[in-house]
């Protein structure tokens, strides 16, 4: 007994000692920026602290530190000089947070010569409330039926009082219980076997006397997965296919690289994920070349990155529920993992036939995520020559683990002007497009991209692109771009919905300041997903160019799986219930308001108990 007492108090004595910070909200004042104050205990003198924050400017009132210097993006550090003592403050002034997820947060501390370490972090927020919602949205008043399932059947109807026939489409499938409660199941395809067989697990025992069935009205509904800034490892990518399969997906849209990191191992180009992947920070200085930033929640190291066998363990996983996967990875801008990995590289070996930036650019320019050198040059060889090694090396671990490729997203959103300075913009993007779209046709592979990767090119480099296209992610379609989805069908493009206001799952369910999420879009609830126009836009001519939805979550905010899935659940489901079911009859908001509590209802009656049995976690109401 005294052995464990002893060793409960060495444990005691070793958590008083240990380096923590707590992180206090303070008011706003007349200046309009709000006073906040972080608390450092046991932090030793010489060393230097990171951290991530989405503000981009803090005035150092008082304490030890002269100043917090802004990196790169959302990263900050400081110095704490020697003899500031064990216990000091720091009180600096910034912008008021809108919501708590915005408060600082993945603190790392350096000391030299010794492995960087992850902080714990403790906060006081002030108190304050957001604006009450509508309780009748959310009351869940109808008692939903054997057949209310998400996504919703078409056809339901007693045998042998079948509804004049309908074509089979991709998708395709029927179910037919007799007198005894056998059924029989008819399908078009392989992926109508597998959603009959998905709708079956979701029906009571007892089915009987009743015709079921469904097909889809898009052929793509899918998920956009960041994992570059808030990175989930492999497992939990296997937890979020399974919830898509539930909801009759086919399509993961797979963020692997951007800014912040490259998320998939390359193996002949090892320094995209050596560099980084936030490897171990060395020595002291974390600035380039040495190392990248730390991720958000401070992680570093190879718990960065997917290793070639876990990236073909993931496509296996997802074919077998009938999912695809497009891996994306964002070019020209939001490159800046993939140009500073490259630099790396050519540093190592001398070679300088990977250069994605030319060293003599003198361009300025600052992107929305408060990057300064993150657009690839267009006119180096080395762009062509980097993405031939990452095309060939996709292609061979898709064809290595016996699933399709359906494309490659090359991303093609936010070029911030300022780049390529002293040349004409249109033609450097075409040069661009060209340069991608022949390396994908030589490898008879399709490409998808944001909506801007269709604008401010040459006439004849976007015909032969929409030839190359398999989507077209359309998101920025508010104000005056909310017949976008129209104008892209009809001009022959290939429209993945995307619309922020409804499908942006990461956005904050409302302005409650304990939500998680940004609102550069507004706020996405559960309506605004399930309310996803997908026909109904004004001028629409070619509504079958319009070929599939899609809900997507970025993950600056996210810091957990379970941040994830109370993001994705259960909003997401309203996207996919349109991409599914792409025809409501609403007329007016009284019959939205019926159609939605009915959707609500079955939500929370059949899927929320599921998901407490699979201990995800989820909003709440």
């Amino acid at each position: 007994m005294k052995k464990n007492w002893a060793l409960a108090a060495t444990f005691s004595f070793l958590a008083a000692c240990s380096p923590e910070i707590s992180w206090t909200e303070g008011p706003t004042g007349a200046d309009g920026r709000a006073l906040q104050t972080l608390t450092l205990r046991n932090v030793p003198g010489g060393a230097r602290i990171w951290f991530q924050e989405l503000f981009d400017n803090h005035e150092v009132v008082e304490g030890p530190v002269s100043e917090i210097h802004h990196f790169q993006g959302t990263a900050f550090w400081f110095d704490i000089p020697e003899g500031a003592g064990k216990e000091f403050t720091i009180q600096y002034k910034t912008r008021p947070l809108p919501r708590h997820s915005w408060a600082p947060e993945g603190f790392v501390l350096q000391v030299m010569g010794k492995a960087a370490q992850v902080l714990p972090v403790r906060y006081k927020f002030l108190e304050r409330t957001g604006t009450p919602i509508d309780a009748r949205w959310f009351a869940a008043g109808y008692q939903p039926g054997p057949t209310d399932i998400v996504p919703l059947p078409k056809r339901t109807y007693a045998p042998g009082n079948a509804p004049d026939q309908v074509k089979h489409t991709e998708g395709w499938y029927r179910l037919t219980f007799g007198p005894d409660g056998k059924v029989q199941v008819e399908s078009e395809d392989e992926s109508g076997a597998f959603f009959a067989r998905t709708t079956l697990s979701k029906l009571p025992e007892e089915t009987k006397n009743l015709v079921i069935e469904d097909w889809p009205d898009l052929g793509l509904r899918g998920f956009m997965l960041d994992v570059v800034r808030d990175f989930r490892s492999k497992e939990e990518v296997l937890k979020v296919l399974d919830i898509m399969a539930s909801y009759k997906l086919n399509l993961l849209h797979f963020h692997l690289g951007d800014d912040e990191a490259w998320c998939l191992e390359i193996p002949q180009l090892p320094d995209l994920t050596a560099f980084s992947g936030h490897h171990e920070m060395p020595d002291w200085d974390l600035k380039e070349p040495k190392a990248l930033k730390p991720t958000a929640n401070g992680r570093f190291g190879n718990a960065t990155f997917f290793t070639e066998q876990e990236y073909k363990e993931i496509l296996q996983y997802a074919w077998e529920r009938r999912i695809q996967v497009v891996p994306e990875f964002d070019a020209p801008g939001h490159s800046r993992a993939a140009i500073k990995a490259m630099q790396h590289y050519e540093g190592r070996t001398g070679d300088r036939s990977f250069r994605l930036q030319d060293p003599a650019d003198t361009s300025r320019y600052w992107t929305p995520q408060d990057f300064t050198d993150d657009v690839l040059d267009p006119d180096l060889p080395g762009v062509y020559k980097f993405y031939s090694v990452v095309f060939d090396e996709v292609v061979r671990m898709h064809r290595e683990a016996g699933v399709p490729l359906p494309g490659i997203h090359i991303g093609g959103d936010e070029v911030p002007q300022g780049c390529w300075a002293g040349r004409d913009r249109r033609r450097v993007k075409d040069t661009f497009t060209r340069g991608m779209l022949q390396l994908a046709q030589e490898r008879n592979i399709k490409l998808a991209g944001w909506q801007e990767i269709v604008e401010n090119i040459e006439p004849e480099t976007l015909e032969a692109l929409k030839k190359q296209l398999l989507f077209v992610n359309a998101w920025e379609t508010r104000g005056e771009n909310a017949d976008l989805p129209a104008r892209l069908a009809n001009a022959g493009v290939p429209v993945l919905l995307s619309n922020v206001q409804n499908a942006y799952v990461d956005l904050a369910y409302s302005d409650d300041p304990t939500e998680i999420g940004l609102h550069w879009g507004g706020y996405v609830d559960e309506r605004k997903c399930f309310a996803l126009p997908v026909w109904n836009y004004e001028g629409l001519q070619n509504p079958e160019n319009i070929v599939g939805a899609e809900a997507l979550l970025w993950s600056e905010n996210l810091r957990s799986f379970d941040n994830a899935t109370y993001q994705m659940l259960p909003k997401a489901l309203g996207v996919w219930e349109r991409a599914w079911n792409a025809t409501p009859d609403w007329a007016g908001e009284e019959a939205f308001q019926k159609d939605f509590d009915r959707f609500y209802s079955i939500v929370k009656k059949k899927e929320m108990p599921v998901w407490d049995a699979q201990g995800l976690n989820y909003k709440k109401r």
